[in-house]
């Protein structure tokens, strides 16, 4: 996932009904249904609105590039009082449709000292708030009015965001910045699923999920041990889900911002994933599920390795999973005979970062003879190496809500009591150790939970390049002899999707050298059938974790598996 969420809505064009209760359902809908997202960059996350806003009928357009920052101010002015204050209450403070301005004159005083109106960053930047104002503040009779009388801009082409930071006089970097704000959740990383929520009513539940979103879905507010989940192997809360014994320390008013331990993650590092849970239809709510049949409620109980290297300054990040499935259960009914060992590689370059192209997965199912398929295999990767320090224009971890402190008397897996800091956005919860004396106290998580999307306890944090102890790491397992037999003879690693970057997969060229940051662009070279490519992402819609494995190999050594149990079991009737 090379983003984490950031709590954003769609650009949805209006529908037939009651207007009011379809504003509503707008101002509602915390996470843009996949149609309103880009893939990877602002660059396609604008286009791909800007199409659903051009498709508005009556609507009077301008590309941005056509205005000055005097037009698009005239706009700006035109929009702020007849903005709803029923919508903008709506919106949460860590929500980027939250009203920035209530009156005019606020509003140009903030441009006075902020926004130097020669910059073009500063006319891309109104823009861009025109545009969320236009769509998320007004009501829909509202726009009707405003498209009678008034040309709108349309997004920027040009991306301005910046992976250092601004420096201090950069006032209009920093302006533009504060703006792009919709946007971010309109990019790639992890898909809106499109599911319709489904309110916890037992303290079961509860435990088990609770996400930031229920709070204007179904008014309740997380408490500290909602959502902490625990051990599971099924979608029923009631048979195959342990919620962890968890008491409040302190709610988010009882414990002062300074001393709460914010969520982290190291740039290099290796952990130890002690044990944990997960499901391969990753979801917020299994009564729909994305996945076909059965796939979806497959179980697994994790443990292994974890690596990442994703420096700032780097051209190329990496991300490995190692993980070894002690069960594997299909919503809770245990299939026999199969522990999957697997390995799951994950490689982008910074030029395929810029130019939307989201880099090799290659995944391995250790134990099969490497002469024949299906032991190693890559593919488009679903969504990138994540972006978990907001180097680039996702927020990272840095809009994730406090939930307050907690004491686990029992640690799963280690068994140890601990205290620790709640951090939630959306389904993703995250738990930061309190204890100064742990080497990873406010530099790396003790603990992650999601209730359909795996949960895990870490340990052994050895915050370096993974290289240093391991230099093998990031090509170890590739096959070094070609597979004999099958579709990708002659091979050393197979090519699920056909396509350029896994044409020739080997011990020796993965991963690929660094490169540096090119002109954005849309899939150069991941494909070269742009269109194989957008029904490749569409194929791989479902949401994505990247502190789990994909669980494409896992699948890929269940159905050998139980291949080979029906060929015994067929041998053994005959």
């Amino acid at each position: 996932m090379h983003t984490f969420v950031t709590v954003a809505a769609c650009l949805a064009c209006l529908v037939a009904g009651n207007p009011w209760s379809v504003d509503l359902k707008r101002a509602r809908q915390w996470t843009p249904r996949a149609e309103y997202r880009g893939y990877g960059t602002l660059a396609s996350a604008n286009a791909r609105l800007n199409k659903h806003l051009a498709g508005k009928k009556g609507i009077m357009l301008k590309s941005c590039e056509e205005f000055s920052s005097q037009g698009v101010r005239a706009v700006l002015r035109d929009l702020l009082p007849r903005a709803s204050v029923e919508l903008k209450a709506i919106y949460a403070t860590v929500d980027g449709r939250i009203a920035k301005y209530s009156t005019v004159a606020q509003m140009e005083l903030h441009w006075a000292q902020n926004a130097p109106a020669h910059d073009l960053r500063v006319r891309d930047a109104h823009c861009h708030e025109a545009v969320m104002w236009f769509v998320h503040h007004l009501t829909s009779e509202e726009q009707e009015k405003v498209m009678r009388v008034t040309t709108l801009p349309m997004l920027p082409v040009v991306d301005h965001k910046v992976t250092a930071l601004r420096g201090v006089d950069d006032h209009a970097g920093k302006f533009y910045d504060e703006k792009v704000t919709c946007q971010n959740c309109h990019i790639g990383g992890i898909v809106s699923l499109g599911l319709p929520e489904v309110k916890p009513t037992t303290a079961k539940q509860l435990a088990r999920r609770c996400y930031t979103n229920y709070k204007d879905l179904f008014g309740i507010a997380c408490q500290p041990c909602d959502g902490v989940a625990g051990p599971y192997s099924g979608d029923d809360d009631d048979k195959y889900f342990t919620a962890t014994e968890c008491h409040v320390v302190g709610t988010p008013e009882q414990i002062p911002e300074a001393e709460r331990v914010h969520p982290k993650l190291p740039e290099q590092f290796t952990a130890t994933v002690v044990g944990g849970s997960d499901r391969f239809g990753r979801t917020t709510n299994p009564i729909h599920d994305q996945l076909p049949g059965p796939i979806a409620k497959i179980y697994g109980q994790i443990s292994g390795k974890w690596y990442m290297d994703a420096k700032a300054d780097s051209d190329l990040w990496l991300l490995r999973h190692d993980t070894v499935y002690a069960s594997v259960t299909e919503d809770g009914f245990p299939i026999p005979f199969i522990k999957p060992s697997v390995s799951e590689m994950h490689a982008q370059t910074a030029k395929q970062r810029s130019m939307n192209c989201t880099g090799q997965m290659v995944s391995l199912i250790h134990g099969m003879p490497s002469f024949v398929p299906g032991g190693c295999t890559c593919m488009p990767d679903p969504v990138g190496v994540p972006d978990t320090q907001s180097y680039g224009i996702a927020k990272g971890m840095a809009n994730m809500q406090y939930m307050g402190r907690i004491k686990l008397p029992e640690l799963e897996y280690l068994k140890v009591p601990i205290e620790l800091d709640h951090w939630a956005n959306w389904f993703f919860h995250i738990f930061m150790d309190t204890n100064k004396s742990m080497p990873h106290y406010a530099k790396a998580p003790s603990r992650l939970a999601s209730a359909y999307a795996g949960t895990a306890v870490y340990a052994d944090w050895i915050m370096e390049d993974p290289k240093i102890k391991d230099p093998e790491v990031w090509s170890r397992g590739i096959p070094t002899s070609p597979e004999r037999v099958g579709p990708w003879a002659g091979k050393f690693c197979g090519d699920t999707k056909k396509s350029f970057i896994c044409s020739n997969i080997t011990a020796t060229n993965f991963p690929p050298a660094p490169e540096a940051a090119g002109t954005p662009g849309q899939n150069p070279n991941c494909d070269a059938d742009p269109l194989h490519s957008s029904q490749m992402h569409a194929e791989e819609k479902q949401m994505r974790s990247p502190f789990f494995p994909a669980a494409h190999s896992v699948m890929d050594a269940i159905a050998k598996a139980t291949s080979q149990l029906q060929a015994k079991a067929q041998e053994l009737i005959v």
